[in-house]
């Protein structure tokens, strides 16, 4: 009998050193499929060029988390003087801005790219797929405008990751109306991001409130109820004062990265028959690729 290919994803690479020293080394270890990277922090440089070195155990796909929530800044100057956002908004002010239609598409864009070049700065090469800190990526507004943003600028990523999955698979797992509603803003997003992609995943978990109840129960709940090919998110890391100060979810970072780093992480796997794979065909293997200057993409205004 074949095994089920699972896609485990590390988000937030590049939020704190802890988080990224966490990842890169389940990354060596074999242990993630791949990591979407925070290109809006102070610690982004460092870290990516510690990604871009590290010697991984298999391919793994590497992937922009694009940001715009707080407590980050933005890095294109057209959302902080147009839009007047010093610091990105919380995620309940994005989504009132997104719900009444009144984000600003062109400095939306501009910070699009902006992310975008600073990953392309960094690895020499466009990500491997995208995804959205906190979800982002699939608002109304937010939506459209990276579809557009991508499609003027030539930029094709393997996948865009989809958030959401079949009722009857999330009702079968704890936390679903969460995961409905990411299934109401993934069904809303498919028309506008499918064509601008290589593909999109089917199946997605990984959603819960970050407290511990048992990391590795909820693991092995997931892994019950994903067909192949599916997706699942995780936020493991070390913490550090660096984390503290920028994340208010710390003491689940450190059970996750226990867990993947741990014998019953595998054993997991082999119980339920299941590997891990990348969803797409990540660049070159990720092999080590010297860093370039960022080419100058065209925004939409």
């Amino acid at each position: 009998m074949s095994l089920r290919r699972i896609t485990l994803v590390a988000d937030d690479y590049g939020l704190a050193p802890g988080v990224s020293l966490a990842i890169r080394q389940l990354l060596a270890e074999g242990r993630l499929s791949g990591t979407s990277c925070l290109t809006v922090g102070a610690f982004w440089p460092e870290a990516a060029g510690l990604l871009r070195d590290l010697p991984a155990a298999g391919p793994a796909e590497i992937g922009l988390h694009l940001c715009l929530t707080g407590p980050f800044a933005p890095l294109s100057p057209q959302l902080r003087i147009d839009a007047g956002w010093r610091r990105f908004p919380s995620l309940a002010a994005l989504v009132r801005l997104s719900l009444a239609r009144r984000l600003p598409p062109g400095a939306l864009s501009a910070e699009i790219e902006a992310q975008h070049a600073a990953f392309v700065a960094a690895f020499g090469r466009d990500p491997d797929f995208i995804d959205g800190h906190q979800h982002v990526h699939l608002l109304p507004g937010v939506a459209e405008t990276l579809a557009l943003t991508l499609r003027s600028a030539g930029i094709r990523p393997r996948w865009i990751r989809r958030c959401g999955d079949r009722p009857r698979r999330i009702l079968r797992r704890p936390f679903a109306v969460k995961s409905l509603a990411l299934q109401a803003l993934s069904l809303r997003s498919d028309s506008v991001l499918a064509d601008v992609a290589g593909r999109r995943n089917d199946s997605f978990c990984g959603v819960y409130d970050f407290v511990d109840r048992g990391y590795g129960v909820l693991f092995e709940r997931w892994l019950e109820t994903t067909p192949d090919r599916a997706v699942i998110m995780c936020h493991p890391g070390l913490v550090d004062a660096r984390l503290a100060a920028l994340d208010p979810v710390i003491a689940m970072r450190a059970v996750e990265f226990r867990y993947f780093a741990g014998p019953d992480f595998p054993a997991a796997l082999r119980r339920h028959g299941a590997t891990l794979a990348p969803f797409g065909a990540p660049a070159a293997a990720n092999r080590p690729v010297p860093a370039v200057e960022a080419p100058i993409r065209r925004g939409i205004g």
